[in-house]
């Protein structure tokens, strides 16, 4: 379900944003623009005109185009009648009715959200016309009036595996359908994809399908992007990972103490900057001024000695990024395209913003299975080095075949990066440059994630099963490393089983009032509120005054649809409510909770 409006902020310890930051987030709505807003149109990157014809926004907000501009770009014939439309092209017979959802598709129905409208010759059909029909990657951009389309690369699927390519699409179809997963997918093993595939949609307002070659905003995985750019300055003898930060920045508090390496291992204990109220109350002027982001941390006590502890820090990234800068003398995202992006091919990797023109093609939605559109600029604008860049699975591939080549540095230097540098808790995982690293059930792994308000992505490499993994998601948080090694289980032969949707049970009204109360959370601060209307129960938190109702699975369970929470009331041999478990699998929160009154 989506829900266009969403009035508040989500539950304080719920909501996780890039570098684990808590903050407060509000729905954005989409404004309907009047017919002669100017629309900027292109497909596969060349710009269509459309001054007679342009596109517009209906009552709803959606944005319906011209067929009439875009059939000789899809090879197709259309013929207009008065309230009749058929559009013809090699591979499709499509047939349309005015202000009817229902078009025929090679003689199969398909329903719109949206109706097509004929007027004076002219066929207008919304975006999701194109993704749904055709499979083009639809990018919307709102607050410039730009549509891109853009056609796929056809990708090879090893016919060999399809058995398993089966596997894995049944359940994240089914993961689609139970968890509302919206993203997109590439598997391979051995050098051959198994699957590559979106998932859902990219703009619920739209009603446009993800696809594989839809761009997602990647986080802090761009953090890998970073640290490769260093050790290929490294390579060259223009940096030292021995080299005092005061090298490069001389201004910087305590610079002489902190090495590049620490920047590098989240070992300098520099204050991580998205934990900061400073940073979200920064305005978009101020996120696109590094010296600006970098001001609000630099005179920040160090929160232990340089080199003893680990500490995530996107503040350490950032500086990265700026670093490469100053030794390079290019702008951060001149340097990886001339020696990243571009000798690899990755056509769809930048900067998630050019000034203020989104270039990603997604759109960000918090919640679970309710849903609310979100703004991810501020951690898209002002993490730079550490969370900046928007990427695709295909394009990610690229990337991950390289580093089983020298491509892009020597193997030794391959070696450092993926070396256990330092201890993320004392029992590991440990942190190498720009990649975590573990060892499990299936061999080394080396990983990534990357959390922002309406985004999560993650590639997993498994180089003992040759095995990769590249999951990109624009709905809620999802901890998808659980769900890597799902797939990779699913890959190498394991059992599993297929998620399981959450059946809502009735509730005896007559006994709501034994869950009314306040609950004390143990070992967190804060408290927890159930009230009732007389039908349904509702959750409340640290007395905020937003209360969300809880939908029964049985007498004793229960979960939220605007979050992954759920709720477990304990009881004693009576049958009274004692306390209750709070737990959200996302974050691996398990909290406990005492009835107090």
């Amino acid at each position: 379900m989506f829900k266009k409006v969403f009035s508040s902020v989500l539950i304080s310890i719920f909501l996780v944003c890039l570098g684990g930051t808590t903050a407060d987030v509000k729905a954005s709505t989409t404004q309907a623009v009047s017919n002669d807003t100017e629309f900027t149109v292109s497909i596969d990157g060349k710009n269509i005109p459309s001054k007679y014809v342009q596109p517009y926004q209906d009552s709803n907000s959606t944005v319906m185009v011209s067929l009439n501009v875009f059939s000789g770009k899809l090879n197709g014939n259309l013929k207009v009648g008065t309230n009749t439309a058929e559009f013809i092209t090699p591979t499709y017979t499509i047939n349309l009715k005015n202000s009817n959802k229902k078009i025929s598709v090679n003689n199969n129905n398909i329903i719109l959200s949206t109706a097509p409208i004929i007027k004076t010759n002219f066929v207008f059909v919304p975006l999701e016309f194109f993704s749904r029909i055709f499979g083009k990657t639809i990018n919307w951009d709102n607050s410039t009036k730009s549509i891109k389309i853009t056609t796929p690369e056809k990708v090879q699927i090893n016919q060999e595996s399809s058995y398993i390519s089966q596997k894995l699409d049944a359940y994240l179809s089914a993961l689609q359908n139970t968890d509302n997963f919206h993203g997109s997918v590439l598997a391979a093993r051995n050098g051959k994809i198994l699957l590559d595939k979106g998932y859902g949609k990219s703009d619920f307002q739209q009603n446009i399908q993800n696809t594989q070659n839809t761009t997602f905003p990647i986080g802090s995985m761009t953090k890998q992007f970073t640290a490769m750019a260093i050790m290929q300055l490294v390579e060259k003898g223009l940096i030292n990972t021995g080299d005092p930060i005061s090298k490069y920045i001389p201004d910087f508090p305590r610079g002489d103490t902190i090495t590049i390496g620490n920047l590098l291992t989240h070992s300098s204990g520099i204050v991580n900057c998205t934990n900061l109220p400073e940073f979200w109350s920064m305005n978009q002027y101020s996120l696109g001024d590094i010296n600006k982001v970098m001001d609000i941390f630099k005179n920040k006590p160090l929160e232990f000695k340089p080199g003893s502890n680990f500490s995530y820090s996107n503040s350490g990234y950032i500086l990265l990024g700026y670093i490469i800068t100053k030794v390079s003398k290019m702008s951060y995202e001149d340097y990886l395209q001339k020696n990243i992006f571009q000798p690899l091919d990755m056509k769809n990797t930048g900067l998630s913003y050019n000034g203020s023109e989104k270039m990603y093609s997604s759109t960000g939605y918090g919640g679970y299975l309710d849903v609310y559109s979100v703004n991810d600029e501020a951690t898209l604008k002002g993490t730079y080095g550490a969370g900046c860049l928007y990427s695709s699975t295909e394009d990610l591939y690229k990337w991950d075949r390289a580093l089983y080549t020298e491509k892009l540095v020597k193997k030794s230097t391959l070696d450092n990066i993926f070396s256990d540098h330092m201890a993320m808790t004392s029992s590991g995982p440990y942190y190498g440059y720009g990649w975590m690293l573990s060892n499990g059930k299936y061999g080394r792994k080396i990983y990534h994630g990357g959390n922002t308000v309406g985004f999560t992505s993650n590639i997993a490499r498994y180089p003992d099963k040759n095995l990769t993994i590249i999951i990109l998601t624009n709905v809620g948080y999802y901890n998808i490393n659980p769900l890597n090694d799902t797939l990779a289980g699913i890959i190498l032969g394991e059992n599993y089983e297929l998620p399981a949707a959450k059946h809502v049970v009735n509730l005896n009204v007559k006994n709501l009032d034994k869950y009314i109360g306040s609950y004390k959370l143990q070992n967190s601060p804060g408290n927890v509120s159930i009230t009732t209307d007389g039908k349904s129960i509702f959750y409340e938190q640290n007395n905020q005054g937003e209360k969300y109702q809880l939908y029964p699975q049985s007498q004793v369970k229960f979960f939220l649809r605007i979050a992954d929470v759920n709720l477990k009331f304990d009881t004693d041999n009576n049958g009274e409510i004692t306390g209750l478990e709070l737990s959200q699998p996302a974050l691996g929160l398990n909290l406990h909770a005492d009835k107090t009154e």
